[in-house]
């Protein structure tokens, strides 16, 4: 009889450590969609459904930190172990509005005169990504100022592709856009400049995607600005698997440059010195190259 005991109360264990939460924001107790949601010392994740809804089994990191992040939002961090003691205390996490105010660059930018659109980003030549990447991951291009003057975006485009038949589950993907400065001390995206939420949401097709950010007001540093792309789960509740990749892929362009900076779900950012190779057709000769996500800005400077 008490092996049984013993048994019962170690499977409610287990079964308890698989949690939903929901994601709210302190101000207003709105729930909040698509946040990123993650472990501290692992890459694995998810993020909040459209209601701000998220089930986690955190049977493999009992000893770790979940942590909540959303765009506009500082980010909080739980220890897993107490939220696994009292899980009705954290049936709804509160997330506090950053301190950086908006209001501030809006106010600003919308005061200036400003040229002609110039176009900044991606090169003539492309190369089609193979696979799609996974739910969370943030890629960064980093765009230079060649003028180093001060100036405002008016349109980013960025590239899809269509999906393979593969023999991995294929899950829609919708992009999340981001802007940040570019912190020279450490080499790496540092501070927001925008906290506009901007979640796009293509189809299964070769196109480009516009964004027009005329209305926005977001500032074009003059050592030039980190354009992120983040793929973000749409039906993030889904039963998931491991062995998945997303779609519609990025377009990359093939540049002698490394201009690209990664992260998942806001964790630190760090860069590929990986190169690819390319062997010319006709000539048959190889060479190697770096790619970077095929993302084109508009800026309009300051007169």
């Amino acid at each position: 009889m008490r092996f049984s005991i013993i048994i019962f109360l170690f499977g409610g264990f287990l079964q308890a450590q698989e949690i939903s939460l929901t994601v709210k924001n302190k101000t207003d107790s709105s729930t909040l969609a698509f946040v990123n949601v993650s472990i501290l010392n692992a890459r694995v994740g998810t993020n909040t459904d459209v209601n701000g809804n998220f089930t986690f089994n955190f049977k493999k990191y009992t000893s770790d930190t979940l942590v909540i992040s959303h765009i506009g939002f500082e980010s909080k961090k739980i220890a897993i172990q107490e939220l696994l003691n009292d899980p009705k205390n954290f049936k709804s996490i509160y997330l506090v509005e950053s301190d950086q105010q908006l209001e501030e660059v809006v106010i600003n930018s919308s005061s200036k005169n400003y040229g002609i659109k110039h176009k900044l980003g991606v090169r003539k030549k492309w190369f089609y990504s193979r696979v799609g990447v996974q739910f969370g991951m943030q890629q960064g291009l980093f765009i230079q100022n060649e003028k180093e003057k001060s100036g405002k975006l008016v349109e980013l485009s960025f590239w899809v592709a269509e999906d393979e038949e593969l023999f991995y589950n294929k899950r829609l993907t919708w992009f999340r856009v981001k802007f940040y400065n570019f912190d020279q001390k450490n080499n790496e995206p540092k501070d927001l400049l925008s906290f506009r939420d901007i979640l796009l949401k293509p189809k299964n097709k070769t196109k480009q995607l516009k964004v027009d950010l005329s209305e926005y007001h977001i500032p074009f540093p003059e050592n030039g600005i980190f354009v992120v792309l983040e793929t973000v789960n749409p039906k993030p509740n889904e039963k998931d698997d491991s062995k998945y990749l997303t779609y519609p892929r990025l377009i990359y362009s093939k540049d002698k440059m490394n201009n690209t900076w990664t992260s998942y779900r806001n964790q630190d950012w760090f860069q590929s010195s990986d190169k690819h190779m390319h062997t010319q057709a006709i000539a048959g000769r190889k060479k190697k190259y770096y790619i970077n996500p095929a993302i084109e800005i508009k800026v309009k400077y300051e007169k």
